[in-house]
């Protein structure tokens, strides 16, 4: 049977305005959206185009309404203006909406409607179920890879629930800041959801009627073997033809390995070149089309403008990579751990063996320069490849929750958490440090006393060294001490080897010996153990995915725990370069040819370079950076509102940790308020009672140890370090992420019995 010539389809159709057939799809745009649009005046030009029906935007405004998502929608997105909310953030609230909505329910009349429409095909037929938005596909946006799309779907419950996650792609992370310039609100936004057949065919792509780059007189076509879903999610490299649009002359033709002939006759080109002009000719502008098939088996997918150069090569690009396709996820996973963790810890302990003593000047400018190069390719790695991998984490968030649905979004990081990362081994050594301080009283007075001296850095590891062997905890913990020092603290921060610092860390440990037990250890997280969460994602996927389940858990734990250690193996590498850096900043300086040194950086490193191998004397003038005072609060608010990170409540004095010289200043049972807490620093959260943090998100560093920890913690409070002052009392709700400043008026701020009501 044809379904294009059902007439019991065209008879419910007639009845519905949720729910139309693709030929019929030539309305307005802000029904269908632009997509099913397109491919309606393809389906009516003769065009072959895969059968379908789209749920129209007013579908998802009934879904909407019935299940009462707008306050919801925007409670996430308004809570805090959206220059204030960092992406990390943004998309916890994705992931929240996300949630919702696949705990919501379709409109019963509307699920007997799309189930009506699904059983007039073949029982074995399997369906893309696309997005289609009013906004997308317009000369100005593409928005191309924006929104969800899911193909080879069969059975009408998997269809129900993609159709679900295609309305909260309307929401994503991606959707909501690529959209931020068209004012998207709750009560206006809409999407519609475009459901085809799925054609598979042996070859697939994309062609450009003009090259997007701006040539107007070329075209690009792009082949793949497969589905095309796999070239627009970057999944496989194409065989690629840039043609000459006056004469179909073909100007460049790169081929990958991976095909060792051509996916395209000449015959096959040249039907595909007269589909893209004739495509031109129907819509009047150039045109970006998703094809699969050869021949007379040639169908067209989707058809759009062409965007603008801008919109094609930058904004588009940035939004697609905040979300790599699971394939790409793969591979990098491959690379992370096989290949790049395994490079950078060997590089940063190859480069601790080497001191930078008993060096000719012209020596020690080289290494400077050796380590600046290595410093920088890792930078670099960082940002290209660990910086996209940290998606490992999201992906299988939103994979969990879309299979599993539970109450509690975050429920996943049970199944994360406690992996066996840098930092958690480091906090373990300084909390056994802390207790060997606590059982020895002479310990602490010695310890105190030696402070007391004002010894620095090798000075006073010697001078630790000669404490009296008189209890059994002296020797363990000078042991102890220096194996923290050599494995955990050849970090810098800000510019400061933690490791030349061992005043500071035993400030920190005495006051971590002091620290009384957490007043709110009950809100320690306790929940089951990991087995379970994971007997429950696995009967949540099917018996034949728990392979595929397996893969994206390796997936999010090795991304779970390359968040941390990428900073601290990477920190190891940036203190090699700055103790030769110092080095030889230092011998400048006693020549009285460098001032300032306490202000050097490593964006210093030419100069200091220039002047080790030149012997030139002028003099150098290290220049500190400024610091914009027009940042300066002058109103005081009474309450601040973030995201709950980690419940509790908690009062107590603010500390402002800003840098490496407030370390030693944070005392126990204090607020650790600060701009953002780096995995260098997070020994520090085992002091404070309750944190309060300019950066935002549940799966950031402090958020992680402090629910581990059982500290309230409340984050993405904007101008947290300045708002707050030093020594201010302040209350810390992590469980409505508030934080209260001054004495509390009421029971409630003191009280967690409402808790249960967010």
């Amino acid at each position: 049977m044809d379904p294009l010539t059902s007439n019991k389809r065209e008879e419910v159709n007639l009845q519905k305005t949720d729910i139309i057939l693709l030929k019929q799809a030539n309305i307005e745009v802000e029904k269908v959206g632009a997509k099913t649009k397109n491919l309606a005046i393809l389906i009516n030009q003769d065009i072959k185009v895969p059968d379908g029906f789209c749920i129209t935007t007013s579908g998802y405004k009934q879904f909407i309404e019935e299940n009462q998502l707008a306050p919801k929608i925007d409670m996430e997105i308004y809570k805090k203006s959206s220059e204030d909310m960092r992406w990390e953030e943004i998309w916890d609230a994705s992931l929240r909406i996300r949630a919702a909505f696949l705990r919501a329910k379709i409109p019963l009349k509307l699920k007997n409607s799309i189930v009506e429409f699904l059983k007039e095909y073949d029982p074995s037929t399997s369906f893309s179920v696309r997005s289609s938005s009013p906004v997308e596909d317009s000369r100005k946006h593409s928005f191309a890879g924006i929104h969800d799309s899911y193909v080879n779907i069969s059975s009408i419950k998997e269809i129900l629930k993609s159709i679900k996650m295609v309305w909260a792609s309307l929401w994503s992370d991606r959707a909501i800041l690529y959209r931020e310039e068209l004012e998207l609100d709750s009560i206006n936004s809409s999407i519609a959801v475009l459901i085809q057949e799925m054609v598979e065919e042996k070859i697939s792509g994309l062609a450009f009627s003009q090259d997007p780059r701006g040539k107007k007189d070329h075209l690009i076509i792009e082949a793949i073997e497969g589905l095309c879903s796999e070239l627009v999610d970057n999944e496989k490299e194409p065989e690629k033809w840039i043609i000459r649009r006056e004469d179909r002359k073909t100007i460049n033709h790169s081929r990958p390995s991976l095909y060792p002939d051509t996916l395209l006759a000449a015959e096959e080109k040249n039907h595909l070149l007269d589909y893209l002009f004739k495509l031109e000719d129907i819509f009047k502008f150039p045109v970006d089309v998703e094809w699969t098939g050869t021949g007379e088996n040639l169908t067209i997918l989707q058809s759009r403008p062409i965007t603008s150069v801008i919109d094609q090569n930058q904004e588009r690009q940035w939004y697609l990579t905040l979300t790599p396709s699971f394939e790409n996820l793969k591979k990098l996973a491959d690379k992370v751990e096989y290949e790049l963790i395994i490079e950078l810890e060997n590089e940063g302990n190859r480069l601790s063996e080497d001191k930078p003593y008993d060096l000719s000047k012209e020596e020690l400018a080289d290494k400077i320069k050796e380590r600046a190069g290595i410093y920088d390719k890792w930078k670099k790695i960082y940002w290209d490849e660990f910086i996209p991998f940290a998606h490992g984490i999201r992906n299988f968030g939103t994979y969990y929750n879309d299979l599993v649905k539970p109450d509690n979004p975050y429920e996943f990081m049970e199944l994360l958490k406690n992996e066996d990362i840098i930092a958690s081994k480091r906090n373990k050594e300084f909390e056994y440090l802390s207790t060997l301080i606590r059982k020895s009283q002479p310990l602490q007075e010695y310890l105190k006393q030696l402070l007391k001296k004002n010894s620095k850095g090798s000075s006073f590891v010697e001078q630790l060294k000669k404490i009296k062997d008189d209890n059994k905890y002296s020797k363990e913990f000078i042991d102890g001490f220096l194996n923290l020092i050599h494995n955990y603290m050849d970090i810098s921060f800000g510019n400061i080897s933690l490791q030349e610092h061992p005043e500071t860390i035993i400030k920190n440990l005495l006051e971590l010996a002091q620290k009384v037990e957490i007043k709110n250890a009950d809100q320690r997280e306790k929940g089951r153990d990991k087995q379970y969460y994971l007997e429950k994602l696995y009967r949540a996927a099917g018996d034949s995915r728990q392979e595929e389940v397996d893969e994206v858990l390796r997936i999010g734990r090795l991304s779970w725990k390359l968040r941390d250690d990428d900073n601290l193996l990477l920190g190891k590498v940036e203190n090699q370069f700055l103790k030769f850096l110092k080095a030889g900043a230092e011998i400048l300086e006693k020549e009285n040819r460098l001032e300032n040194l306490e202000n050097l950086s490593l964006d210093d490193w030419p100069i200091i370079y220039k002047a080790l191998r030149d012997d030139y004397h002028h003099l150098i003038s290290l220049k500190k950076d400024e610091v914009d005072l027009k940042s300066e609060i002058d109103y005081k608010p009474r309450q601040l509102v973030g995201q709950p990170s980690s419940p509790g409540i908690s009062t107590g004095k603010a500390r402002i940790i800003k840098d490496f010289e407030d370390f030693s200043s944070l005392q126990s049972g204090e607020i650790l308020v600060c701009d953002a807490i780096q995995p260098q620093m997070t020994f520090l959260i085992s002091l404070a009672s309750g944190i309060v943090e300019r950066r935002g998100g549940m799966l950031v560093h402090s958020s992680i140890i402090a629910r581990e920890m059982g500290i309230p913690a409340v984050n993405g409070i904007s101008k947290a370090t300045e708002l707050i002052k030093n020594g201010e009392l302040i209350t810390v709700n992590g469980y409505l992420g508030l934080v209260v400043i001054g004495e509390a008026e009421f029971e409630l701020e003191h009280s967690n019995q409402h808790a249960g009501q967010i």
